[in-house]
């Protein structure tokens, strides 16, 4: 980086400010949620930390879910350039070797294929922007060194599908009406955790019997949904003992102890602590997107279309859907259709068989 590298304005400084959030710092989960860019501040050089908020503020990473989770990525890039390559500052000037130490660090850990593909995407990606500003960088990724190979579907990810007698097992370890209202509300609803998190108290509305959740979607579209009974009763229980919101604008719909908003990390601990008193094997694999997914892949086993699955989890295009279900007890299925299709076969003279 140079004295020529590029300076946001204030606006656009701002606006990724907004749209990053907060959240805890990475190695003091205790502390309480930081601006995301300030943390991104403390973590890179100045002048990274200008290019990358023009990046996260371009129009190709317009979706917020897309800009914090570039900017995660980068906040573990830079923790592991503190820890292992002695970095105090993280810049852009990572050598090829440097990125195969840290595939190898990530393997050890047991870092899912799809999440070092992410990351190492993310690194990519902020290279390829710094180099159409013309400065004097190249991307140290290679494709034959470091690229992992996988399958890209639901079982590619780390999300994990739990049975329904297991979500049961989690609601019934809930030692408060919160963490039992989250198991209920990413269940039910088949939510992202980004959509429950970035929820307000002000987006709960009741309509005749049935009360209804204003959420955010992907792309920023505000969808209504209906709220399942107990968990609309789970919902007004915790919002007559939420701590109260000091902070400014509306208050949000799910708070920690000193009423800070819930971000997916407190979700992800939540549902692990759960996981772990429910006996739930291998509870370190669950997470918030393993409720989402068990809400589909139960709703799918019990004969839904997948333009139903479509409007519950509120996937733009229903082949998104299809991961879920042809991911799930595809041989038996086509065993299936074999069969029904075999009707035809009983044409066959019967000589020709006995």
């Amino acid at each position: 980086m140079n004295e020529l590298a590029p300076r946001p304005d204030q606006a656009t400084e701002a606006a990724v400010r907004r749209s990053l959030g907060k959240r805890r710092p990475l190695h003091n989960p205790a502390a309480a949620p930081v601006d995301r860019l300030d943390l991104l501040i403390d973590a890179l050089t100045p002048e990274l930390t200008a290019l990358t908020v023009l990046w996260l503020g371009g129009t190709r990473r317009a979706s917020q879910d897309t800009r914090i989770g570039y900017a995660d990525d980068l906040l573990l890039w830079a923790d592991w350039a503190r820890r292992e390559l002695g970095r105090e500052r993280f810049g852009l000037d990572l050598q090829r070797g440097d990125v195969t130490m840290w595939l190898t660090y990530q393997q050890d850990a047991g870092a899912a294929a799809s999440s070092i593909s992410r990351r190492l995407s993310a690194l990519s990606s902020l290279y390829r922007y710094a180099a159409g500003w013309g400065l004097p960088v190249v991307s140290p990724i290679s494709d034959d060194d470091h690229r992992p190979k996988f399958h890209r579907g639901r079982r590619a990810t780390s999300a994990r599908v739990l049975d329904a007698d297991q979500v049961e097992d989690l609601l019934a370890a809930a030692s408060d009406v919160r963490d039992a209202l989250i198991v209920g509300l990413l269940y039910t609803g088949a939510l992202r955790v980004s959509e429950l998190c970035g929820a307000d108290d002000t987006d709960r509305h009741d309509e005749g019997r049935r009360t209804w959740l204003v959420i955010t979607r992907k792309g920023g579209k505000a969808v209504r949904i209906p709220l399942e009974t107990t968990v609309a009763e789970l919902l007004d229980a915790y919002r007559a003992t939420r701590p109260a919101w000091t902070g400014d604008g509306p208050a949000p719909l799910l708070a920690d102890a000193g009423g800070n908003r819930l971000d997916r990390h407190d979700v992800t601990r939540l549902l692990r602590r759960l996981a772990k008193a429910a006996g739930i094997p291998r509870p370190e694999t669950v997470g918030p997107h393993s409720l989402r997914a068990t809400a589909i892949t139960d709703q799918k086993r019990r004969g839904h279309s997948a333009e139903d699955l479509q409007e519950l989890s509120g996937h733009a295009d229903v082949r998104t859907v299809m991961v879920y279900i042809d991911d799930d007890g595809r041989a038996e299925r086509v065993a299936a259709l074999t069969d029904d299709l075999g009707r035809v076969m009983n044409a066959v003279p019967r000589h020709l068989t006995d």
